[in-house]
């Protein structure tokens, strides 16, 4: 019965993940999407705390990167989806009135950084990943021979797929931001599931043998 539960339940989850895919996409971090790289020669240090409250103003309900650049730390770099000319023109004269600068809205520097595909994130894992599941799969039809090939290839191929699109469904319905510690989530679950399949091989022929 708990067996038919947890089956159900993974299905369930598993069939709200694709759905939510399907319509909404995965939600990608920041890094990871296309935004707008603005750079403003500040020629002093500043507090973000003090760029924040500007950029509060400006860019209301955006999350906005900020950070510093150059040798001094005199560079104001700001990570944001998007700026147009009348946004530019408000920083700028916020930017004047706060540290006395002669800034125009022209000699604001914006570059477009383009979308980072998920493709890209998970090519460098997949050969490693197609590496480990071979390995493991010819390991352990050796190993665990006796208690059928076939059925222990099944398990490992079944088990660690349904791991796997369970993984990536709940970052789907949490909407947990996909970033570089998604992969690796992954290759630690693929290696969770199958220590535990050999674990239990290993009782299965430990009690055939008594």
């Amino acid at each position: 019965m708990k067996n038919k539960i947890y089956v159900i339940a993974t299905a369930g989850v598993i069939l709200i993940g694709i759905i939510i895919v399907a319509v909404l996409g995965f939600k990608v971090d920041y890094s990871y999407k296309q935004y707008s790289l603005v750079s403003v020669q500040i020629g002093q240090e500043f507090k973000v705390a003090d760029i924040k409250s500007i950029t509060d103003e400006i860019f209301p309900k955006e999350k906005v990167e900020i950070k510093s650049s150059g040798v001094y730390s005199d560079t104001l770099i700001l990570n944001v989806n998007g700026i147009n000319d009348e946004q530019k023109e408000k920083l700028s004269t916020k930017l004047n009135e706060k540290y006395g600068l002669e800034t125009t809205a022209e000699s604001i520097n914006v570059k477009v950084v383009p979308k980072y595909r998920l493709r890209d994130i998970a090519k460098s894992f997949i050969l490693p990943m197609l590496i480990a599941s071979i390995v493991g799969l010819v390991y352990m039809s050796i190993r665990y021979r006796k208690i059928g090939i076939v059925k222990v290839i099944g398990q490992f191929i079944i088990l660690n797929a349904l791991a796997e699109a369970l993984y990536v469904s709940v970052i789907a319905i949490t909407r947990f931001p996909v970033n570089r510690l998604v992969m690796p989530g992954s290759i630690a679950i693929f290696f969770i599931i199958t220590t535990f399949l050999a674990c239990g091989f290993e009782k299965q022929i430990k009690s055939e043998k008594e």
